[in-house]
C-alpha cells in the first residue's frame, strides 16, 4: 500500500516498513551513518584543500568588487542592476566586505555554502546511501558550483531546502516554502527557472491532494508576486550594456545548433583533458573537431542521456514535469537571450535533474536499474569532478592574484594604469582604486554600463586614454598592467605601437583560465 511522505512522518516508527522504494537501513536516522559522516568529513578536507589552492579569476573578483565598493545597501542594489542578477550572493558578500576586505573571506563563505549543500544531500535526502555518496565529489557538487565563488551554490543550497520541505507537514510551511521561493529565485535567472519548475510541482502536489480550485488559483497568483522581484532585478537598466539591444545585437542562429550541447554539458562535464586550458570545454564536443564522426555520436548521446532521464522518472509524473518544465525554460532561455555553452550554465539542467530525483525518491520505489543508471551519471560526474580539483591544485586557475609581484617592479615614483578588464583584479588584489586608461578615470569597481559600449566602439581606446593621461599628468611615461598579452593589445588598438613605445617589462602566464594572466608593459611617447 503506497504512503504519502507527509503520513510517514507523523507515523514514523509504525509504518516505517511500508514506504515504498525504501529498505529498513535508509529509514533509520542518517545522521547516526558513520559512513556518511566520513564520506562528510572527506568532502570538506578535500573541498577545503582544493578552496585554498584555487586562485580567484576576473568573474570572482567582479562580484566581491561591486559589493565592496557599494557604501549602503541601496548602492548594492543600484550598482548589481548592470550585472543581470538578483541580489542574493552581492547580498552575502556586501555583508563580508563590511567587516573584512580581504577576498580570501568571499571563498570561505563559498566553502560554507558548497559544505552545506552537501551535508543536505547526504543526512537529509532520501536517496539510496551510494547515490548519496556519489553526488558529493560530482564536477558541480565538488568544482563548478564548490570551489568558483559565484552565485551558484547558493541556488542550490535553496534547492535542497526546498525539496527538504515541500512534502512535509508542520506549521508555516506555506510562508517558509515562499520564503525559500524567492531567495532561490533572487540568485540568479537560471535559479529563478528552476524555482518556478519547483512551483509547478508543488502546484501539481495540491492538485493531487485534491485542493480547492479556489487554493489553487491562490498559489498560482503568489508564486507570480514572489517571482516578481526577481523578474526586475535581472532586467537591466537602459543604460546599461547588457540591455535588450545588446542581447538582439549577439543572438545568431548559432544559439539553436548549440541548443544539443547542453545536456552533455550537464550530464558528461568531462573536459578535454588533453587542453592546458580545459575549462569550460567538454571532451565529447572538442574531439568532433579532429574526429567527425563525433558529429553523429554526439547527437545519439544527447538523445540517450534525456531519454535515459525521463525513463528514470517515468513512474512520478509530478518529478518529470519538475525536470522537464527547468529543461524546457533552459532550452528556451538558451535560444532567447544566451547559449548554454559554458559548464556553469549548464549545470542547472542537472541540478534540475538532482532534485526531481530527490522527489522522486520520496514516494517512488527506486527500482534496481533506476540506481545503475543514476550511479552511472554520477561516477561520470565524480570522474570529471575528480580531474577538475586536481587540476586546479596543480595549476594555477588565474594569475591575478600575483598582481603585486608586478607592482613592485615599478619604479615610486612612477605612474601606473590599467585597463579595463584588467581592474577588477587590481582592485581586488590591493584594495585600492585603479585608473582606467580605458575610461580615462579612477574607479572603484567596473559596471556594465553605457561607457563600456562607448569604450568597444572606440578602435583606438588605448591610444586616446594614453594621450589623455599623459596630458592630464603631464609625464610621458607610464607603467600598465593588463591581462592582454602585447598581440592582443596591438590588435584591440592598431596605432597603440606606432604611436607608443611598448616595452613589455615582466609577465605571469600559465593559468588555467586563459584570460587571466598578467602583464606589465612601460609605455612611453614616440
Amino acid at each position: 500500500m503506497k504512503i504519502e511522505w507527509n503520513e510517514f512522518l507523523k507515523n514514523k516508527s509504525k509504518n516505517a516498513m511500508n514506504i515504498p522504494g525504501r529498505n529498513l537501513s535508509e529509514i533509520k536516522s542518517p545522521l547516526g551513518n558513520p559512513i556518511l559522516w566520513a564520506i562528510f568529513i572527506l568532502y570538506i578536507l578535500v573541498s577545503g584543500y582544493t578552496i585554498s589552492h584555487h586562485e580567484l579569476w576576473g568573474d570572482e573578483v567582479h562580484s566581491w568588487n561591486i559589493s565592496k565598493g557599494s557604501g549602503s545597501y541601496f548602492d548594492l542594489i543600484a550598482n548589481r542592476r548592470y550585472e543581470g542578477h538578483p541580489p542574493g550572493w552581492y547580498t552575502i558578500l556586501w555583508t563580508i566586505s563590511k567587516f573584512t576586505h580581504n577576498v580570501a573571506y568571499m571563498q570561505a563563505a563559498q566553502w560554507v555554502l558548497a559544505c552545506s549543500v552537501v551535508f543536505m544531500v547526504l543526512f537529509f535526502s532520501p536517496f539510496p546511501i551510494a547515490t548519496r555518496m556519489l553526488i558529493p565529489f560530482g564536477y558541480y557538487f565538488l568544482f563548478e558550483y564548490a570551489v568558483i565563488s559565484r552565485n551558484y551554490s547558493l541556488a542550490v543550497l535553496f534547492a535542497c531546502l526546498i525539496c527538504f520541505i515541500i512534502r512535509r507537514d508542520f506549521k508555516y510551511k506555506f510562508l517558509l516554502y515562499y520564503f525559500l521561493l524567492f531567495c532561490m529565485s533572487n540568485v540568479h535567472l537560471l535559479a529563478l527557472l528552476l524555482a518556478a519548475s519547483f512551483h509547478l510541482y508543488f502546484l501539481l502536489l495540491n492538485i493531487e491532494k485534491k485542493e480547492k480550485t479556489t487554493t489553487i488559483g491562490l498559489h498560482i497568483l503568489l508564486g507570480v508576486i514572489i517571482f516578481l522581484p526577481a523578474t526586475y532585478f535581472i532586467f537591466p537598466p537602459s543604460d546599461s550594456a547588457l540591455n535588450v539591444n545588446f542581447w538582439m545585437k549577439i543572438w545568431s542562429s548559432h544559439q539553436l545548433i548549440t541548443l544539443g550541447q547542453a545536456p552533455l554539458r550537464a550530464f558528461i562535464p568531462m573536459p578535454a583533458w588533453w587542453y592546458y586550458n580545459f575549462w569550460n570545454t567538454e571532451f565529447l564536443l572538442e574531439a568532433k573537431t579532429n574526429y567527425s564522426i563525433f558529429n553523429f555520436i554526439n547527437p545519439l548521446v544527447v538523445l540517450t542521456l534525456l531519454v535515459s532521464v525521463f525513463f528514470i522518472l517515468r513512474k512520478n509524473k509530478k518529478s518529470l514535469a519538475l525536470f522537464g518544465a527547468n529543461l524546457l525554460l533552459s532550452f528556451i532561455l538558451a535560444v532567447a537571450v544566451f547559449a548554454l555553452t559554458t559548464a556553469r550554465y549548464a549545470g542547472f539542467i542537472y541540478i534540475g535533474f538532482i532534485m526531481a530525483y530527490w522527489l522522486f525518491c520520496y514516494e517512488t520505489p527506486v527500482t534496481r536499474i533506476n540506481k545503475w543508471m543514476v550511479n552511472i551519471l554520477l561516477i561520470t560526474q565524480l570522474i570529471a569532478g575528480v580531474f577538475a580539483i586536481s587540476k586546479d591544485i596543480q595549476l594555477p586557475f588565474a594569475n591575478l592574484y600575483k598582481i603585486d609581484e608586478l607592482l613592485k617592479e615599478i619604479p615610486a615614483n612612477d605612474k601606473l594604469v590599467t585597463d579595463y578588464w584588467t581592474a577588477n583584479a587590481f582592485i581586488a588584489f590591493t584594495d585600492k582604486p585603479a585608473y582606467c586608461i580605458d575610461m580615462k578615470k579612477e574607479i572603484s569597481f567596473l559596471l556594465w554600463a553605457s561607457d563600456l559600449e562607448v569604450i568597444q566602439k572606440d578602435p583606438y581606446r588605448y591610444c586616446t586614454g594614453l594621450k589623455y593621461f599623459f596630458q592630464k599628468e603631464g609625464v610621458k611615461t607610464t607603467y600598465l598592467i593588463s591581462m592582454a598579452p602585447s598581440q592582443s593589445l596591438f590588435k584591440v588598438d592598431p596605432l597603440l605601437s606606432t604611436s607608443f613605445h611598448v616595452t613589455l617589462i615582466d609577465k605571469r602566464e600559465g593559468a588555467i583560465e586563459k584570460g587571466s594572466n598578467l602583464y606589465l608593459y612601460q609605455i612611453t611617447e614616440q
